[in-house]
């Protein structure tokens, strides 16, 4: 009988052992209240130094990277369920007071790269405040949207965030101790090291819009050209970039400092040029379109399309922004000078003539009468 109950309190106690440890995992567990955060990439403009930041609008998209398991030197990757949201880098013209001279990339800005200059724009990447749920590295890829632009060469290269989430060790409360931007899905050491340290590194996205310069001239010739006559002109620009052009003009009726290019992309506008006039209009974008042409009344217009070979007519035709471009118009008339007596010496030479003719009269007359009274 004691034998029995002793084996009986045996089997008790290892059971209560069993359950012991089975409730220890459980009870060891914890339990992370889970956080968001916040952060900002960069994003550069690149432009002519004598051009205007165009209105452009570069929109992005931001996912959940995919998850790696750790390995014998990395730590794990992770990846969010929680979908994270990403704001668009707006420039307009009023940005241009606010360039940088020369180029992102530029080692030293004291030196910068002369003939462009970059705007600068900061957006925003929000993560949801259930975003991060326990400790680790969560990674995000952002992506560049919109790549449609005339003239523009976007950075198409992904890049990856990658969310740092640490716990501290006396409360178990999450932060997010750091953000890191990179070019490179890269594993991360058990050091918390990147292993390729540091040629996959990034801090922004860079965009740079081509441009190029327009411009259209006038000469007037002719022995019966009026070289103080103003002719007026027409310029349209199509396939642009919205915003603010600044122009170059000699003697144009006006002396306009800008055109504006509407949110379609085009243009249209009237102008008075006279001989030696000139117009020209900076930082078109490569891809825009832009026609001239003159009222020439009754004049007798050719033109010439970047110095090559005159050709009749008062419209330079379509002409594709692919290299800085000109239009040369000139404008001639002439008249035939009529042979003989010019009718503005004629009067005099009459009169002259009739003046000797009735002094000659008189006198012989004169004459007559004298030998008469003899």
């Amino acid at each position: 009988m004691k034998k029995r109950t002793f084996k009986l309190m045996a089997i008790a106690m290892v059971f209560a052992l069993i359950l012991a440890f089975a409730v220890i995992p459980a009870s060891a567990a914890t339990d992370y209240t889970p956080i968001g955060g916040s952060t900002n990439i960069v994003k550069n403009l690149v432009v002519d130094s004598d051009a205007n930041i165009p209105d452009i609008t570069f929109g992005y998209t931001v996912t959940r990277g995919t998850p790696v398991a750790a390995g014998s030197n990395t730590i794990e990757i992770l990846a969010s369920d929680i979908a994270a949201t990403i704001g668009n880098a707006v420039y307009t013209n009023d940005d241009t007071a606010n360039t940088i001279a020369g180029l992102p990339t530029d080692a030293d800005p004291s030196n910068p790269t002369s003939g462009k200059k970059y705007a600068q724009k900061s957006v925003a990447v929000t993560f949801p405040s259930n975003s991060f749920t326990k400790p680790g590295v969560y990674r995000y890829v952002i992506s560049e949207t919109d790549g449609n632009k005339p003239g523009v060469t976007y950075d198409t290269t992904p890049r990856y965030l990658d969310v740092f989430v640490v716990a501290d060790p006396t409360d178990n409360t999450l932060s997010v101790s750091r953000y890191i931007l990179r070019n490179a899905a890269t594993t991360i050491g058990t050091d918390g090291n990147y292993t390729s340290e540091p040629d996959t590194k990034s801090s922004s996205f860079t965009n740079t819009v081509t441009q190029y310069d327009f411009d259209f001239s006038k000469t007037i010739g002719g022995n019966q050209g009026d070289k103080n006559k103003r002719f007026t002109f027409s310029l349209s620009i199509s396939n642009a970039i919205p915003g603010t052009y600044p122009v170059e003009t000699t003697d144009v009726t006006g002396n306009h400092s800008y055109i504006t290019i509407g949110t379609d992309g085009s243009y249209t506008g009237n102008f008075d040029l006279t001989n030696g006039s000139s117009f020209k209009v900076l930082g078109l974008n490569a891809g825009a379109v832009c026609t001239v042409s003159e009222d020439a009344e009754d004049y007798t217009p050719t033109h010439k399309i970047d110095n090559g070979s005159s050709v009749s007519g008062n419209n330079s035709g379509t002409i594709t922004m692919d290299a800085n471009h000109s239009a040369a118009f000139v404008n001639t008339r002439d008249g035939i000078i009529p042979t003989g007596v010019l009718l503005t010496v004629a009067p005099f030479a009459i009169g002259l003539l009739l003046f000797g003719a009735l002094a000659v009269f008189f006198m012989a007359k004169k004459k007559s009468r004298e030998k008469e009274e003899d």
